[in-house]
């Protein structure tokens, strides 16, 4: 079943402070993704970490405009490590909305013939020293490589297609140590791996194609939204109208992807298409911990919600299921910060959960955040990032 549209985009990658006045305080920053309005938008909420309550903090316009929807597990705004630069994808204009940290002041808007998204959109990943950023095109279906300039100017390197095939590459993600860009390969029911050169550029190092996992005679093979810790473990949803996930341990040389394992999600919420996989601290760090699985669901009779499900030794065992009643029946991103959970409900609103000991989750009492400049929002980012 295709990749997983949904109508998206609320990302929300960045974070716009960094001085230290607030660090004590938690963000959470979505691209709106709107296609409606004059402008898209990026909306910035303040997350009270002993509450768990959102409240609107600043609204930053980009000039462009977005999809109004797209992938669930959709990525489309980025801070990058040094938190001087935030960026934000403008999938209906084509182009980066670049703004200053922690000025929050525009820079510009960049963009290439050799790269277009148009529905639905794509993702992007930023190194983790702060020079280059990447992101997928569903319109060229290729992916654009572009360094990162004093002043958080963008100028592009090059356009790339994976070796198994062109594809709108939904999902991206660079590996902890920046030596690598590992990118879902969603309609061909793969995965590819490039290396990150010293200048930027890319190079193909090889894929996996899970149609060779047991998903090819199950519910399918369509992988989504991207995770990976330091111990270089990578966790893969999968977006299909059944419950399963994927997992490899990837290497420093040939071949990169090892122990590809299609994982069965079985829930008692009856809960379908886990898209947006998130490793807690202890996970991402260490290899033992939760990895919580967002299912964003297909509507109605086909729930979404969240699993949590624990993380040892390379094998990952389904636990607690949170079934999430939005109202229009789609998740989209998951993340969290301590005992928060936040979730994206589509199509323009943020709830915040807090986890149980058993991994459960619990709304707190202020319910679903709407917000008001998003049409087809589904992603976010938390920052600082606590992992």
């Amino acid at each position: 079943m295709k990749k997983s549209l949904v109508v998206l985009a609320l990302v929300g990658m960045v974070l716009l402070v960094c001085s230290t006045s607030f660090a004590a305080t938690s963000y959470v920053v979505t691209n709106d993704d709107n296609c409606i309005a004059t402008s898209n938008t990026s909306s910035i909420y303040t997350l009270n970490t002993t509450s768990g309550s959102l409240a609107l903090y600043k609204t930053l316009t980009t000039g462009g405009l977005g999809n109004c929807g797209g992938f669930f597990a959709t990525v489309g705004n980025g801070i990058t490590q040094n938190a001087k630069c935030l960026f934000v994808m403008d999938g209906g204009t084509n182009d980066i909305a670049a703004f200053t940290v922690p000025a929050l002041a525009k820079v510009g808007n960049y963009s290439n013939a050799a790269v277009t998204a148009g529905y639905p959109g794509g993702s992007m990943a930023i190194t983790p020293n702060s020079k280059y950023l990447y992101a997928t095109y569903a319109g060229t279906e290729n992916i654009g490589a572009w360094s990162i300039g004093t002043g958080c100017t963008l100028t592009f390197i090059a356009a790339y297609q994976a070796n198994f095939g062109a594809d709108t590459y939904s999902s991206l993600v660079v590996d902890p140590t920046g030596a690598g860009l590992i990118v879902s390969v969603g309609d061909l029911g793969a995965l590819e791996v490039f290396a990150i050169q010293a200048n930027g550029s890319l190079t193909d190092l090889g894929s996996a194609n899970l149609n060779n996992t047991d998903c090819a005679q199950n519910d399918g093979c369509f992988p989504a939204g991207l995770d990976i810790n330091k111990k270089e473990f990578l966790v893969v949803g999968n977006s299909t109208f059944g419950a399963s996930g994927f997992t490899s341990q990837l290497k420093a040389s040939s071949p990169y992807f090892t122990n590809v394992t299609y994982v069965p999600l079985p829930n008692s919420a009856a809960m379908v298409n886990d898209e947006v996989p998130w490793m807690d601290k202890a996970a991402y760090t260490t290899g033992t911990g939760n990895v919580y699985w967002g299912f964003s669901g297909f509507g109605a009779g086909y729930p979404a919600g969240v699993l949590q499900s624990s993380l040892a030794g390379g094998v990952v065992t389904p636990g607690t299921a949170t079934l999430i009643t939005s109202p229009n029946g789609y998740d989209g991103t998951i993340q969290n910060t301590g005992k928060w959970m936040v979730v994206a409900e589509w199509f323009n609103q943020l709830q915040v959960f807090s986890i149980g000991n058993n991994g459960g989750l619990t709304a707190t009492t202020q319910g679903p955040v709407t917000d008001a400049n998003a049409d087809g929002a589904l992603s976010f980012f938390i920052y600082p990032s606590t992992r």
